[in-house]
């Protein structure tokens, strides 16, 4: 047997994001499609087909709200914030790993990058001087970290893939096995450390809530 081909970029990610966290992912990420499901059957305004079109970026929403709620109870051993996208029309979580920036896309190609959007991009210095020295070192070194995706889909919960992006072309040059399909993390009775498989637990569902007043109210 040859030696096996070596790729740094699928290191950086089995480091940044060890095998020993990731069977949280697809059960948070059925809670989210159940939430989103749930909310859309249960809402009048959204039962039009204008408005069942908005199920994607609800499913997106609960699973953003699912991943926060993973790393605010040290499930997931990282830090998060909310960052502005690149455009003034809301904002996007970000996970913050030891050297890596992790944001969630809801794809329906898991071989392919997200659809491009700005604020993937958005992580470049100002030019702008800073009030003090620490808030120019805190951007320069969020500006070093490399970009990870948690990328999901599509319509069913399909498959769950952390992933390194291509610089510039359209793929992947690193990505996890299909969290979906691991036996130990897709088995119907999960560990118990797991949570829930089925939510909808009346905060993330209110939380969903909110959003839709919220964009309605714009």
């Amino acid at each position: 047997m040859g030696k096996p081909v070596e790729n740094p970029a699928l290191d950086f990610l089995d480091e940044e994001f060890p095998a020993d966290y990731r069977h949280f992912l697809p059960s948070a990420l059925r809670r989210a499609y159940a939430t989103a499901n749930r909310l859309v059957e249960a809402e009048p305004s959204l039962q039009t087909p204008g408005g069942r079109v908005q199920r994607g970026d609800l499913i997106g929403h609960a699973a953003e709200w699912e991943i926060m709620r993973l790393v605010q109870s040290r499930s997931l051993p990282f830090d998060f914030s909310w960052e502005p996208f690149a455009r003034p029309t809301g904002q996007h979580l970000v996970i913050w790993t030891r050297r890596g920036r992790l944001t969630i896309s809801q794809v329906d190609d898991a071989e392919r990058k997200p659809r491009s959007a700005e604020f993937r991009d958005n992580y470049a210095m100002s030019n702008q001087p800073y009030l003090f020295k620490f808030m120019e070192d805190e951007v320069k070194d969020k500006s070093r970290r490399r970009h990870i995706f948690l990328i999901h889909g599509y319509q069913q919960l399909a498959f769950v893939h952390l992933t390194i992006p291509h610089a510039t072309a359209d793929h992947h040059i690193a990505a996890s096995p299909n969290l979906m399909t691991i036996p130990h993390i897709a088995a119907p009775e999960p560990p118990k450390d797991e949570g829930p498989m089925q939510p909808p637990d009346p905060e993330a569902t209110e939380n969903l809530r909110r959003i839709i007043r919220d964009t309605s109210d714009d």
